[in-house]
């Protein structure tokens, strides 16, 4: 048996998700988040558009992520590799001690005032083609200027991005090619050139902070290695900015790591429904909320206690 942490990106944001750790925080992680940000990440979690507010939102999807996995850690969870969607990279790293959590929570401050900023510079929004090939969704962003593949999410699932134009062109190309395209309630044109603004900024934002190796095997969501430095780890995280999320090609290399089981780490179960697509030989849990802590440290034991010895 063996067990990977992923952790969602911002599209996870569910209103309370970081109110549902203020009585379980031993460690502090939402002050120690709220003090890098500049705000209290909890009254912002319980926000319901903090999610699509890309400077509030990033800030408390990390905060109630890390909250979790501490807790996690507390309970004795040991997992064999960590990676993250998106955001959830960078949840993965502090996961792995990259970075420890307030120079990490500082960065992530960074990136979301940082990429915040490039939305408001250059507008554009996503949208999750449904029912088309890949081949067909990369024949799509070869024609249309200004298109791109932002998320490579699962077999039927690719989110493009681009600016406002080039995305009216995709709607029309995908209901003629019998896809659906389903718009993303996100601020802007996120891992396409649109955020090319964000990125010296976040650069130097974990330039100021000092890094190490990671301490569990780390998967690059951009690359879709495993990373065996603080360098290659800390470009990984500012590559990330503009690269295309590479995530079914990430799961699939957990699989053929010899993962058995996902635990999903943070709020929602976005990452646990496209794991279920891309990998349905693996089990997935997911730990949202105090309550699940226990319940996925018993499963997991459980399920290694049933092993051949």
């Amino acid at each position: 048996m063996k067990v990977a942490a992923i952790f969602p990106g911002q599209g996870s944001f569910l209103t309370g998700c970081t109110r549902a750790w203020l009585a379980d925080d031993a460690d502090g992680v939402l002050s120690t988040v709220s003090d890098a940000a500049g705000f209290d990440v909890v009254a912002a979690g319980d926000e319901a558009d903090a999610g699509r507010r890309t400077e509030r939102g990033q800030p408390v999807i990390f905060a109630a992520s890390l909250a979790a996995w501490r807790s996690l850690r507390r309970a004795g969870f040991a997992p064999s590799f960590v990676a993250g969607h998106s955001l959830g990279e960078y949840s993965a790293a502090t996961a792995a001690e990259v970075l420890p959590l307030d120079a990490a929570a500082r960065v992530v401050a960074a990136r979301g005032s940082a990429t915040a900023a490039a939305c408001r510079q250059r507008p554009g929004g996503m949208a999750a083609v449904i029912k088309l090939a890949a081949a067909e969704v990369e024949e799509l962003v070869e024609d249309i200027e200004g298109l791109f593949i932002a998320n490579d999410n699962a077999p039927g699932q690719i989110v493009i991005a681009g600016d406002v134009a080039a995305m009216e062109s995709a709607r029309a190309r995908v209901d003629a090619l019998g896809g659906r395209l389903v718009m993303l309630d996100v601020e802007g044109a996120f891992h396409s050139p649109a955020m090319a603004p964000a990125v010296e900024l976040v650069r130097r934002a974990v330039a100021n902070e000092a890094s190490r190796d990671p301490s569990v095997p780390f998967v690059s969501a951009s690359r879709a290695r495993v990373l065996q430095t603080a360098s290659e780890a800390v470009a990984s995280l500012v590559d990330g900015i503009l690269g295309a999320v590479r995530w079914r090609d990430v799961q699939l290399l957990l699989e053929r790591k010899g993962v058995t089981d996902l635990v999903e780490v943070g709020p929602g179960r976005v990452l646990a429904g496209i794991a279920k697509r891309t990998v349905p030989s693996l089990r997935v849990h997911s730990v949202a909320a105090p309550e699940a802590v226990r319940e996925v440290m018993e499963r997991l034991a459980g399920l290694a206690a049933a092993e051949p010895a």
